[in-house]
Order: structure tokens, then sequence, then C-alpha cells
């Protein structure tokens, strides 16, 4: 009885908070002095005898409107803003599949919701309005040259690619959004191109009430798509963060193709790259060569064949004999003569040293790929991985958190920096760095049920943590949304080793490398395979990884 009052008294407090209540005794008055003056006027007016009785049910049927409206809506003295719905106080997954337990409640427990920096953004991908809808790689790419354009002011938080482009389609309102994003403004647009012609809309919406900051429409030739990126760029910079007095210099023109449909090209590889899907990952080479083939002087071009071929590699989804190898050497060495100060092209230069063996050199050219561009998310992440391998464990960290701090929404690196750390021996470290991977994979796991990353990540973070128990149904979901992909059930066996589950976890690696995937130098240095180490089906594995290298 208790629970129904409270669930009462509630429900009454929220209609008087969105002043449902108000408006229905307004519309009650308004409607009983028009009732009246129908009843005055009407009949020596001439209307029909059913016309009082029609005003009557017109204005029942207005009441219910009313006070819907006046729910979802408020009147504000600066306009009508949707009014936010309040916090739930017993939240609930909104698949029954998914864990009851946040996992965020034992990396944060008590912890009071953030408001969000008052210079942050997220940037949503553009909508794609031309007349074929076939431009969603272009859009993607345009959104994504503005963020990491932004991600570069200091001082300015932008959310990462993979929490803002979850927000594809723009249902979610931008209320919504800023919160679970932790950004104060949103930007958003739509991008119409037919031929040698680009339309741009661009729109910075504030998070908090919905209204627009700044809006501009671009109608250019494709050719001016770089500038039209700088423009928005600057643009919401001076929106979101107008004590900033120091002139913003942006260089996004300056690697611009000669060709425009190299550049499309170009997108198309970087779109096929980062989808972490192995018929994904194989297209984006032909992508890369295509773009090369129409300009054949574009470095970014080259630096991309060079980065995608050389991930295929690692992971084994082509043979290093096949002429992959070589090719990849020879992309990275022309990006290079283009363009020296492309920090993309040294890192795709140590990537490809890196896959065939050369150590120092590998190392060098990532070096000078940081000094370059202190602020490249892939020289810092890639770098670290090199590291990693090496079994240069601390220096993996500091580069693993540095590729974070460029990316703060991104939590796969703060993850790897775990498994760093831990095979370094720094333990306050590694607690330190489990907490706070675990808050933002658990946010992301949250937010994005069909992350199955997120949610592995989250379970392997919670087992490094000593919680393991608490992560066993998120590393079930993953394997059950992907019971296929190699890196879910090569992070279940990390999972499983971490647990002490030994029988598990080799029996989950082998399925993995089995797929025909996997790095030998990754799994030899991985901390979370030490318990594995001194078995003998262990061995085994390892000897599958040696005869298909």
């Amino acid at each position: 009885m208790q629970d129904w009052s409270a669930r009462i008294r509630n429900a009454l407090a929220e209609f008087r908070r969105r002043r449902v209540f108000r408006v229905a005794a307004v519309y009650l008055l308004v409607g009983w002095l028009l009732v009246q003056v129908a009843d005055a006027t009407f009949e020596p007016m001439g209307f029909p005898a059913w016309a009082p009785r029609l005003l009557i049910v017109m204005l029942a049927l207005g009441f219910v409107l009313a006070c819907a409206l006046a729910w979802i809506y408020d009147i504000q003295p600066h306009g009508i803003e949707r009014t936010p719905a309040l916090p739930d106080a017993n939240p609930r997954p909104a698949d029954p599949a998914l864990p009851t337990r946040r996992a965020s409640d034992i990396a944060e427990p008590g912890a009071p919701a953030k408001s969000a920096p008052e210079a942050s953004v997220a940037i949503l991908p553009f909508s794609d309005l031309s007349e074929a809808h076939d431009q969603d790689y272009f859009c993607d790419g345009l959104a994504e040259e503005i963020l990491n354009a932004l991600a570069k002011v200091r001082g300015l938080h932008v959310a990462s690619r993979t929490a803002s482009f979850r927000f594809r389609g723009g249902d979610a309102a931008p209320s919504e959004i800023g919160r679970q994003l932790n950004v104060a403004a949103i930007m958003e647009g739509s991008v119409r191109k037919a031929g040698d012609r680009v339309r741009v809309t661009a729109q910075l919406v504030d998070a908090s009430n919905g209204y627009h900051l700044w809006s501009e429409n671009f109608d250019r030739n494709l050719s001016d798509i770089f500038a039209i990126q700088e423009e928005i760029a600057r643009n919401v910079v001076n929106a979101v963060r107008p004590a900033l007095r120091t002139p913003l210099a942006f260089d996004l023109q300056k690697h611009a193709p000669h060709d425009m449909r190299a550049y499309e090209y170009y997108l198309r590889g970087r779109q096929s790259g980062s989808r972490n899907s192995e018929i994904f990952m194989k297209q984006a080479p032909a992508h890369f060569r295509r773009a090369i083939e129409l300009d054949p002087e574009y470095a970014q071009a080259h630096a991309g064949l060079a980065d995608s071929l050389c991930e295929l590699m690692l992971w084994r989804m082509i043979p290093l004999d096949g002429g992959a190898l070589a090719e990849a050497q020879a992309a990275a060495h022309r990006a290079l003569e283009l363009d020296p100060d492309l920090a993309e092209a040294h890192v795709a230069k140590g990537h490809a040293l890196m896959i065939a063996g050369d150590r120092d050199g590998a190392t060098e050219s990532f070096e000078r790929a940081l000094k370059l561009d202190p602020e490249l998310y892939v020289a810092h992440y890639y770098y670290a991985r090199h590291c990693y391998t090496q079994g240069h464990y601390l220096r993996a960290v500091d580069l693993f958190e540095a590729a974070h701090r460029v990316q703060p929404d991104e939590f796969q690196a703060l993850a790897l920096a775990v498994n760093a750390a831990d095979a370094a021996g720094d333990h306050e470290r590694k607690m330190r760095l489990a907490i706070e991977g675990l808050a933002c994979a658990s946010h992301q796991a949250r937010i994005d049920p069909e992350n199955a990353r997120a949610h592995y990540m989250t379970a392997g973070l919670m087992q490094h943590l000593g919680v393991g128990d608490g992560g066993q149904s998120e590393m079930d979901y993953a394997l059950r949304i992907r019971p296929g992909d190699f890196d879910v059930l090569y992070n279940a066996a990390c999972f499983y080793s971490l647990g002490g589950d030994t029988a598990r976890a080799l029996d989950v690696l082998e399925q993995a490398v089995n797929r025909g995937e996997g790095s030998l130098e990754w799994i030899e240095h991985d901390s979370d395979l030490n318990a594995l180490h001194d078995l003998p089906k262990f061995e085994e594995i390892k000897q599958i990884l040696r005869q298909k290298a």
C-alpha cells in the first residue's frame, strides 16, 4: 500500500512539474467561457441547433491534446522547449538479456551525474540527402574530418567517433545525446551531392534546450569541400569557446588531392577499414588503390593503402608472402616521397616496418610521426601496440594513455593500457587505469547494447579489478551477439584465463585461432594469457599460428 501511495504522489508531483494541472485549469476556464458565449450568440446568429454540441465535443478533444502537449513541452521566456524527463530512480536494462548489475556501479559507486564541460561538443554523422542516397561514406568522412580537426583544439572536449556516430539518423533528442555523451553542444548536418556540386548544411545545437547556436548553408563546388570543413570547424570553436582569443589555423586543405574523385575513394577506404569486420577490412585496399589510380600524387591514399594492408597481415586475414608486405612498404615509401611532413605517412612506414620485423626502424618512424603531430591518435595507438609486442610494457602504457587523452571517449586504448601495466608489474597503475577504463567501456555498453567490444572489454576490466563474477554476464552477452568473431573469442579466452578457468580459455582461444586470424607476437606477450603459458595445449595453439604465418 505504501508503494502505491508513493507512486501516486510521484505521479502527481510530475504532473505539477510539467504544469499539466495549470494548463488544464486554464483550458477549462476558457472552454467554459466559450460555451457561455456560444449559448448566448449561436441561436441569434442563425447557427443550427447542433452547433453548441459540436463545440463542446471539439473542446473535449482539444482538452486531451492540450494536456498531452503540456506534458511534452514547456513555455519558457526564450521560447518553447521540450520538458526534460526526470532520471529513473530504478533504471532497468532495455534488453532483458543484459545484466542487471551495472559495471559502472563498481567503477564509480554512488558517483553523482556529471555536468557536461562548457566547451564540449559531439559531431554527429551528416545525413545523406543525395538523390541516390549512396553517399554515406562521404557524409561520414566529412563529419570525421571536422571531428579530428576539433579534437586537436586544446581545451575543447570532443566526443569520439565511436560514441557520436551511434546517433545516426537524428532520432534521439539533443538533450538525450548531450546527457549520454556528456557534451554541451551537438553539431549535425546534411549533404546533398550532385556531380561536381555539393550542398552542405551544418548546425550547432545547445544540448540543454535544443536551440541553435550557429547554422549555415554551403552551396559550392566539390573541390571546396576542405574549405567548408575548415569553416565549420572554426565556427564550432567560436560558438562553444568564445573566450578563445588565439586565431585558429586548421590545415585541412594542406593535404587535399588534385582529383576530388580520389578523395571519395579515400573516404570509402577509411570507412571500410574502420568497421572492424573482415569483410569490410578486405575491401579497404581496393578503394585506396582506386584513389591512387585517379590521383597518383595523393599521399594520404598511399598511407591509407599501407595501413589497410598491414592490419590485414597483422591479424592473418591475408598472408605476408603474397606480395602484400612489399606493396605496403612501397605505398608507405611513396607517401613519404610525396609529403615528407605527413605524420600519417610516417605511421604507415612504421606499421609496415613492424610487420616486416624491423623493430628499430618502426620505432624511429613512429617517433617521427609523433613529433610531426602529437595529437594523432593512430600514431600513439599503433606505436603502443608495437611496444607491447616487443615487451616494452611501460612505454606501451604511456602511449596507450596518450592515445586516450587524444580521444577521451575511446575505451580500447585504456583497456590495452591495463594489460601493459599488468605485464609491467605496475599494480597500482593497472588498477587506476582499470577503474577509468571500466567507466568508459561500461558506459558505452549501456548506450550501445550492440557494441560487443564494449561488453567484452567491460568483462575483462572487471576481471582485472577482481569482480569477474559480475563481468560474466557481459562476456556471455558479447558471445551471444557475435559468437563467431575472432576478437570476441580471443577476449573471452583472456577473460577465462584471468579467472583461472584455463580449460575454457584454451577452448575459445583455439576456436579464435582456427578462424585463421591472430597475431603470434601479441598472444605471446599478452599478460591476460599468463595462466596458459606452461600448458601443452597453449604450445599447440602457438604452433598453429607459426604454421600459418
